[in-house]
């Protein structure tokens, strides 16, 4: 069958429906990947375990396939009475030789993730015949190379940061009971952050490179007008940054845009540099360098 809107679709999104549904047909599920977001999910799962797993994963390299590899052992040990769909810590070799946590959305973030991330999921999206529509998610964690959880103080490297922090909060309160992890990673936050020409980084901003080059040509007044809680001022700063090449940035969910000390990159945002997304023309250069 297929959708009622599919001859209104343009040709990408016929393609990506056709091989959806393909895949599906072959394998009861699919894997989506969106490696910007550093994110995976399934589609399709529900129709035979009445869930639906998400799991932010570095995607590069190998990434995608350890994840795939991982939901699809796990959608298999459901079907077959294997495993007890419930919030677990699953330390099974047969799944991962790492301990994964499984925890299970209540609507309100259930709701709230599929709206931020796993759009597909959502029950007024083009894909969204392909789950049911009562599916419970599932968010699964993975730990360090020590099988440490994102959550525990000794948990290295970019764990701890590649699942947004609320719903690494989420999964250790169902989990152990604790509740700590917030507070000790604003704590860290805070020691983390460096201040440049008054501005301090890492900032979260929805203002590209691009935008804050044409923010800085429209001048303070224009700018002002058109954003008066914006802060000019920031802006020039972080503007001035970029061109000495004090201030780097990349890009991050929801499509907002983080801005970090060239000195003081997190390791988990390390492999995100170098890119283009500060490339002013010699135009700009040039007026920009009268300043």
């Amino acid at each position: 069958m297929t959708h009622p809107n599919y001859s209104h679709w343009t040709a990408d999104v016929q393609d990506q429906y056709d091989k959806t549904a393909k895949m599906i047909k072959k394998h009861g599920h699919t894997i989506k990947g969106i490696k910007d977001l550093r994110l995976a999910y399934t589609l399709g799962a529900s129709f035979s375990i009445g869930a639906e797993f998400l799991s932010f994963f570095p995607l590069g390299g190998k990434g995608l396939s350890i994840i795939s590899g991982i939901m699809n052992r796990i959608i298999r040990l459901l079907q077959n009475g294997n495993l007890t769909l419930k919030s677990q810590i699953l330390n099974d070799e047969g799944v991962y030789n790492l301990p994964i946590a499984m925890v299970a959305l209540i609507d309100e973030v259930k709701d709230m993730v599929e709206s931020k991330w796993a759009g597909q999921l959502q029950r007024d999206a083009f894909l969204a015949e392909f789950s049911t529509d009562d599916h419970q998610l599932f968010i699964l964690l993975a730990s360090d190379k020590n099988g440490k959880l994102p959550w525990e103080p000794e948990c290295e490297n970019y764990w701890p940061n590649i699942c947004p922090s609320p719903l690494v909060s989420i999964a250790q309160e169902v989990l152990t009971g604790g509740d700590d992890f917030l507070m000790r990673k604003n704590k860290k936050e805070d020691d983390d952050y460096t201040t440049v020409r008054g501005v301090r980084y890492p900032l979260l901003a929805e203002l590209s490179p691009q935008d804050m080059i044409e923010g800085y040509e429209m001048g303070v007044e224009e700018w002002t007008s058109q954003f008066p809680k914006g802060n000019y001022e920031m802006l020039l700063s972080t503007l001035t940054s970029l061109f000495k090449k004090e201030v780097v940035v990349t890009r991050v969910m929801n499509n907002n845009f983080m801005y970090f000390d060239i000195n003081n990159i997190p390791e988990s945002f390390a492999e995100d540099f170098p890119n283009d997304l500060f490339d002013p023309d010699d135009k700009t250069r040039a007026s920009f360098s009268l300043l």
